[in-house]
């Protein structure tokens, strides 16, 4: 008996260890693991909060600043290091109200509103040495939700020469 109670007792404590490491190798490596800036990145003079915004089965999760979970389509997240450019586009954004400002060669295009996107970099995953780079332009409507041109641009061209902005909006949940 005298040896039954240290040996569950060790048996416990060895149990314990063992969780506490399974634990910690669990960790996603795609996922981004920056500290928190208290906001998210700041698109012209609307800066997004560090929240959660989703545009149908799409989400970004903003760490901070610079960085934002991505999840597309419910597939595995991956770690997006953001950077906004100064460089800005007149693009063409959906009015629902069917009633815009736009014009496109001097026609009128009542269903669409011109609004001014910022260009954009994203740098994917946990790749640090060799990440892959998406371009695309950013409109944020609100400090709660914001707009695309479209996702993953492999070139500045690409993103350039596609002027309108998705048509659902990422919002805050």
């Amino acid at each position: 008996m005298k040896y039954i109670i240290p040996m569950i007792i060790l048996s416990l404590v060895l149990l314990s260890c063992s969780k506490e490491e399974e634990e910690s190798t669990t960790t996603d490596p795609f996922s981004c693991t920056g500290s928190s800036s208290g906001s998210g990145p700041t698109i012209g003079g609307v800066t997004l909060k560090e929240a959660t915004y989703k545009s149908g089965t799409n989400s970004f999760a903003f760490v901070n600043s610079t960085s934002a979970n991505h999840v597309y389509s419910g597939q595995r997240p991956l770690c997006y290091t953001i950077d906004v450019s100064s460089t800005t586009a007149s693009m063409l954004k959906t009015n629902s109200a069917n009633s815009g400002n736009a014009t496109m060669g001097g026609v009128s295009l009542s269903g669409y509103d011109n609004v001014t996107a910022y260009y954009t970099t994203v740098k994917a995953g946990a790749w640090d040495s060799t990440p892959t780079t998406y371009h695309m332009y950013i409109y944020a409507d609100t400090d709660s939700s914001f707009y695309i041109n479209y996702w993953g641009f492999p070139t500045k061209a690409q993103a350039d020469a596609y002027f309108y902005m998705k048509d659902s909006a990422y919002t805050k949940q």
